[in-house]
């Protein structure tokens, strides 16, 4: 219940935390932009009026004036704009700078700045905290500076107190989630253990029936003989022994327990169980190539691993196509133990092998009984859920067209 808990939660908060970061972006990009543009009209006005705005009609909308301004610049705002004016004549001498509305920069800073921009040949950017502007006439040139600290002071205010509020909210949202994660996974859960319960109970009631018709047959074969019926019982209490056993199996790994670890040798291991497939290859006419690293070992579980392997080289002599190839390869690479086999398969296998993990999920030429080697589509996912329990992944890919690879990604 843990796990799937916290799972609802960071999924949640993730959904918030995109949202709340999509707010802030959204309110500060847009109150960025309002800010330039209203900036740049001022700009626009003051060069236009040269310093003399006064003298111009304020009741007649700007020609310049922004497809999203909210509001038209009145006297008032324009009376508040903190400015100076340098000209500088055909020569390049500064004959004189303005700064009668602006305090804090002196005459001397006041030219340096119209120096920096004259020879850097900018018509309008940005310098510190001013914007600039230049006019160029007949006779002299007009540097226009326009001081832009408190529009980037409101700016700022305004980014840290939607930042500070969206923390706020993200932290009551946080606290929110955790009180009613437990209530919202409870059903979730308690459909999931029931069902296990149900996997795990037939699972062992069907083990009994299923031994009682083996050993009749087995007594009715002593008596009268082998026969075709007596073998198709066998077959088929062989295929639900298996099923029932994977079901088992199932059921612990969706529980979660802690896999229980200690040293293996898994070179070893893996040459231990090899043999008996060439051999199988072999006889049904495959080809069974491996290449397995020496003296791999990791703190890992035997018998989990000795599964993911038999059931990766089982599938692959289930589906092999008819004198095909089967290649087994174990190796160490950048700390991770890799466990690839890969075999050959129809040629128009396509769509997403992820698929293949998927319960009782087979392929169209497998979805028969009739072929006594054809599976129930979840040993796959058995290998998987091994992996992952143990901290891996198993991935499936065509690499190539009519081959098919597995890829279990061990840690070292």
């Amino acid at each position: 219940m843990k796990t799937l808990r916290w799972k609802f939660i960071l999924f949640a908060m993730a959904a918030v935390s995109i949202l709340l970061l999509l707010l802030i972006i959204s309110l500060n990009g847009l109150n960025w932009y309002f800010t330039k543009t209203r900036d740049e009209i001022m700009m626009n006005m003051l060069v236009q009026s040269e310093g003399k705005f006064m003298f111009m009609d304020f009741h007649m909308k700007p020609q310049n004036r922004g497809p999203f301004q909210l509001t038209q610049i009145t006297m008032d705002q324009m009376r508040s704009v903190r400015f100076f004016i340098a000209e500088v004549d055909g020569s390049g001498d500064i004959d004189y700078v303005n700064i009668d509305e602006i305090f804090s920069v002196t005459e001397e800073q006041a030219r340096i700045y119209a120096e920096k921009i004259y020879k850097s040949g900018s018509t309008a950017g940005l310098i510190d905290n001013f914007r600039y502007a230049v006019k160029r006439t007949d006779d002299d040139t007009l540097i226009f500076f326009m001081d832009t600290t408190r529009q980037k002071e409101n700016f700022l205010l305004i980014l840290w107190v939607s930042v500070a509020i969206a923390a706020v909210c993200w932290l009551i949202v946080l606290v929110s989630v955790y009180l009613i994660s437990g209530k919202v996974v409870r059903p979730i859960i308690a459909g999931m253990e029931k069902q296990k319960r149900f996997i795990t109970d037939a699972g062992h009631e069907l083990k009994t029936p299923l031994a009682i018709i083996q050993s009749n047959n087995d007594a009715n074969i002593l008596i009268n003989g082998e026969n075709k019926y007596s073998r198709n019982i066998r077959s088929q209490v062989r295929r639900l022994s298996d099923l029932t056993s994977n079901l088992l199996m199932l059921a612990k790994l969706d529980e979660e327990v802690k896999i229980p670890l200690g040293p293996v040798n898994i070179s070893d291991l893996a040459s231990e169980i090899l043999p008996a497939y060439q051999d199988t290859a072999e006889s049904m006419g495959f080809t069974l190539t491996s290449a397995i690293e020496k003296e791999i070992t990791a703190n890992s579980n035997r018998e989990s691993l000795t599964k993911l392997m038999t059931i990766l080289l089982d599938n692959a002599l289930k589906y092999t196509t008819k004198n095909g190839m089967i290649r087994f390869e174990l190796k160490k690479m950048s700390g991770w133990i890799l466990i690839t086999e890969e075999n050959s398969c129809e040629p128009g296998s396509t769509g997403n092998p992820e698929q293949l993990f998927e319960r009782f999920y087979r392929g169209d030429s497998a979805r028969t009984q009739q072929n006594e080697k054809s599976g129930y589509g979840i040993g796959l996912s058995i290998a998987k859920m091994i992996c992952e329990n143990m901290g891996g992944s198993l991935n499936a890919e065509y690499p190539e067209h009519g081959l098919i690879r597995f890829t279990a990604k061990l840690k070292a």
